[in-house]
């Protein structure tokens, strides 16, 4: 398993550095696949949920075992006195001697405590159903880090393809201010035009260096969960459809939906299995009631008036005090308890795939009347008013006013972007339904 994990790795990273033409060389490009497939392998956080699962077998086999049998040597006299020996009664010795052991005393026990009322089984089946919970807290743990891992590399997307955009309206808007910076000086140009070019680039720039911050703090995130070393510089292709057709990729109902989270869920499942758990732990404390029986086998020399005395006996609590009647009732309404809290569980679950599903259909909304046309003409309309305001066809305030409505434009249209994608994924997680993404 170390082995796979490890040529995994490294074949990621060389198929990553292959294909990053503009990046660094110590800079892992991957796609959001290979990303998750890095998650699956190398996730601390997940290899060791996954050790819950053998936890909760190790319970079950713990249930299975009968109680040890008890042994106990009592009465055992080291030495003899004088006086003991005119008065006592002399045994036969021991190991073929004459005279040892002849005054020795000693008695032995061993008892074995049995179950009553279906105990051991009843325990054995509570431990069945904390495994089955444990696999089902481990599934909730995966879906909900898969869910967490593909929004932080949305936004990780997000915040890649705004800070370039807003690097080449940098480069461009500096080689304006440095061309009106000699218009200036040759007197060509006022200061106060000059000035606002420089604002607007001081702007730019203070945004981009936001824009950074964001991504290492996002890149910092994905490092921990991939567990890449900690120098690892990350990039991702776009998840982004370039043709902006975000529109439902699928055709469920909403009825469908919320049936098919009911059934697929795993903390719906967790909610049903704690109500079997709370009638096991109900059918346990009944058992207890009735008292365990403990049998033994004694043996008694020198003690008895019979010489190696063997006997049997057995011993058995009366229950004219406790009943376990308290520890009954709790049980009773633990089941009860956790009645209620399944269908508030099952209504909750109906209410978020509700939610998430309109709020996907708002996000899809936001696109009906953007297409590849209209970002292309966009993008050609800015370098057209860069070039119109180099040759001063239009004035700075014409370009100014075009190139900030550009650079919200452009954001709106990631954060957009990045919303559907997000309550894509939130539905995905809400409904437990695997629902491919737009290409």
């Amino acid at each position: 398993m170390q082995k796979k994990k490890i040529y995994l790795l490294l074949f990621v990273i060389c198929f990553g550095l292959n294909n990053a033409e503009s990046q660094t060389q110590d800079t892992l490009q991957l796609n959001l696949e290979q990303a998750e497939g890095l998650l699956l392998e190398n996730n601390l956080s997940l290899l060791a949920e996954r050790l819950s699962i053998d936890m909760a077998d190790a319970e079950v086999i713990q249930a299975k075992v009968w109680p040890n049998p008890t042994l106990e040597v009592d009465e055992v006299n080291l030495w003899t006195a004088d006086y003991q020996k005119k008065t006592g009664e002399p045994q036969p010795s021991l190991f073929g001697s004459d005279s040892f052991g002849r005054y020795r005393q000693i008695s032995a026990q061993i008892e074995q405590v049995i179950e009553t009322a279906g105990k051991r089984k009843k325990r054995v089946e509570l431990a069945k159903v904390s495994a089955e919970m444990a696999q089902s807290y481990l599934e909730d743990f995966l879906l909900s880090l898969k869910t967490e891992f593909r929004k932080t590399v949305y936004a990780f997307q997000f915040h890649e393809s705004y800070a370039e955009m807003l690097d080449r309206q940098l480069i461009s808007l500096e080689n304006i201010v440095k061309a009106y910076q000699k218009q200036y000086d040759q007197g060509n140009v006022n200061k106060a035009e000059l000035i606002r070019l420089q604002a607007s680039l001081l702007g730019i720039k203070d945004e981009l260096i936001e824009e950074r911050k964001a991504l290492n703090e996002l890149n910092e995130e994905l490092v921990v969960m991939l567990n890449l070393p900690d120098q690892t510089t990350l990039s991702f292709g776009t998840s982004f459809n370039p043709d902006n057709e975000y529109q439902l990729p699928f055709n469920y109902t909403l009825d469908y939906l919320q049936e098919e989270a009911l059934n697929n869920r795993p903390d719906v499942r967790i909610s049903k299995l704690d109500i079997q758990r709370s009638q096991k732990e109900l059918s346990y404390e009944k058992a207890m009631a009735t008292p365990d029986i403990a049998v033994s086998l004694g043996y008694d020399r020198g003690g008895n008036i019979l010489q190696d005395f063997i006997g049997f006996g057995f011993s058995i609590d009366l229950p004219f005090f406790d009943r376990n009647k308290g520890n009954i009732k709790k049980a009773e309404f633990a089941v009860q308890q956790q009645n209620y809290v399944n269908e508030n569980k099952l209504l909750a679950v109906r209410e978020e795939v509700r939610k998430s599903y309109k709020n996907l259909l708002q996000a899809a909304h936001f696109f009906d009347d953007i297409d590849t046309e209209y970002l292309e003409g966009l993008d050609k309309t800015m370098e057209a008013y860069t070039e119109y305001f180099k040759l001063q066809s239009i004035n700075i305030i014409t370009y100014m006013d075009f190139l900030e409505s550009y650079i919200d434009t452009k954001r709106t249209i990631l954060e957009n972007q990045q919303e559907y994608l997000d309550d894509l994924e939130e539905l995905k997680h809400n409904t437990g339904l695997e629902i491919n993404i737009p290409n």
